[in-house]
């Protein structure tokens, strides 16, 4: 055996950037706008996709949520809300898959507030669903309220998810049949999270032999 080569595993390389949208397939309905964005927030590479109005404005335009204001033009402050907002619901999303953590809900409710929602029945009218009538990032805001609000009343929500794994945070819907997928990906922070128990427990065992 060669001198000075580490016994020990090496960790799972991080996902190409894309992988994790060919390893999940999406959210069912408008909860697919929600996933997306929490995702515009790249925890494990720290990369934030809505770091700027400009940014803001495309993303908005990229999901058609700009389609009846055409004419809105973020702010600075429009991306430090929406930027909050989005991370209030991440830990909503954290809480779905078992992590304890601090969630701002009365945040998510003044932003419901402002973004004075209207009923919107179906052509058929035996169906209706939340509208957000405010101009600006109030109804930007409220679009993606009214998308969380709807998955909770048909129960998908809680399927939605943020990785257990601490570095990765990535959103994604849990399609397996017992609903207890806990990684975006098993190969991937799913191993991670198998490799650094197992460190944990060598340096365990290492500290406090038997």
């Amino acid at each position: 055996m060669m001198e000075g080569v580490s016994k020990r595993p090496a960790p799972p390389a991080l996902p190409f950037e894309g992988q994790l949208e060919l390893v999940r397939p999406p959210a069912p309905g408008g909860l697919e706008l929600v996933r997306r964005f929490l995702n515009t927030y790249d925890v494990q590479r720290a990369r934030e996709e809505l770091d700027s109005p400009e940014s803001l404005a495309a993303w908005l335009r990229e999901q058609d949520i700009l389609r009846a204001a055409a004419a809105f033009k973020p702010s600075k402050a429009d991306v430090a809300r929406v930027r909050r907002i989005r991370e209030e619901l991440r830990a909503l999303a954290q809480r779905n898959n078992g992590i304890s953590c601090d969630c701002a809900l009365d945040a998510l409710e003044e932003a419901s507030g402002r973004s004075r929602f209207a009923i919107a029945f179906d052509g058929t009218g035996s169906g209706a669903r939340l509208r957000a009538q405010a101009p600006g990032v109030d109804g930007v805001i409220g679009t993606i309220l009214a998308a969380v609000h709807a998955s909770m009343a048909d129960k998908t929500w809680p399927r939605l998810k943020a990785c257990a794994d601490e570095t990765c945070g990535w959103a994604y819907y849990d399609h397996s049949k017992n609903g207890c997928s806990r990684w975006c990906s098993a190969d991937t922070c799913g191993n991670r999270s198998k490799v650094k128990r197992y460190r944990e427990r060598q340096a365990s065992l290492a500290t406090n032999p038997a």
